[in-house]
């Protein structure tokens, strides 16, 4: 088997370059992204959508309500905006994805192919917010650590190991009414997820429509002392197509 490598240009050392190998090929099986996501090639144009706002002004108290979800006290506001694309479920959650505005990217990414030296997110190129509204579907608390439950989104073809990068500006989360935290400020763990409620986090990566996107999540709860119970771990996938 062949491997690509690409390389992570950090911001303390020009001179230090971190390199991320990938698989070679024009598929590779469906696997999760890290935080950060973009497309190997961003061969769409360039579309910019206008911010959504959150759909609740507030999500002050135990249980508030903001459009069809119950806000857990700790959560931000919900977003329901943009094109619902699917939902995933696992044991004890449930995850609806959408596909809520595209616009483009306001600096080059980290990281660069070391075979062509193309960076594989270049200050202009199409990006994508994805929102995640996680709701506990079971009877029980479910206590959550700073990892929350967080989604992934990467293209079922990419080719590189490690994930996708993003634009990893703030700036166009806040336009877009969207929180990459999911938290309050000054919040602390845990994140106690009572049944039935919910809570929202958002992703970006770069855009290409029509393209096959694998989500993955995984929910690691905390234990009574604090730290996780790898032995409930859950996880779920599905697989949606972007506008």
């Amino acid at each position: 088997m062949r491997f690509n490598n690409v390389v992570k240009i950090t911001g303390l050392a020009a001179a230090g370059l971190l390199a991320l190998t990938a698989c070679g090929g024009a598929t590779a099986g469906p696997t999760t992204a890290g935080p950060e996501s973009s497309s190997s090639s961003s061969a769409s144009n360039s579309p910019s959508a206008s911010a959504s706002p959150l759909a609740s002004t507030s999500s002050e108290g135990a249980g508030t309500s903001s459009g069809s979800y119950k806000v857990a006290a700790w959560a931000l506001p919900i977003s329901e905006a943009g094109d619902k694309l699917g939902s995933l479920k696992g044991d004890s959650f449930s995850v609806d994805i959408y596909q809520v505005a595209t616009d483009v990217a306001s600096k080059d990414s980290m990281f660069v192919d070391k075979e062509t030296k193309e960076n594989l997110l270049k200050k202009g190129d199409p990006v994508v917010y994805l929102n995640y509204v996680v709701t506990n579907t079971s009877s029980a608390d479910i206590p959550l650590s700073h990892s929350l439950i967080t989604p992934s989104a990467k293209y079922t073809d990419w080719k590189y190991m490690g994930g996708m990068p993003s634009d990893s500006s703030s700036d166009g989360y806040k336009k877009h009414g969207l929180s990459s935290s999911g938290t309050k400020l000054k919040e602390e763990a845990p994140f106690v997820l009572k049944p039935g409620e919910s809570f929202n986090i958002a992703e970006n990566f770069a855009y290409t429509a029509g393209k096959e996107t694998e989500i993955e999540a995984t929910m690691t709860p905390a234990a009574a002392d604090g730290k996780l119970d790898h032995d409930k771990k859950e996880k779920a996938e599905t697989t949606v197509t972007l506008k």
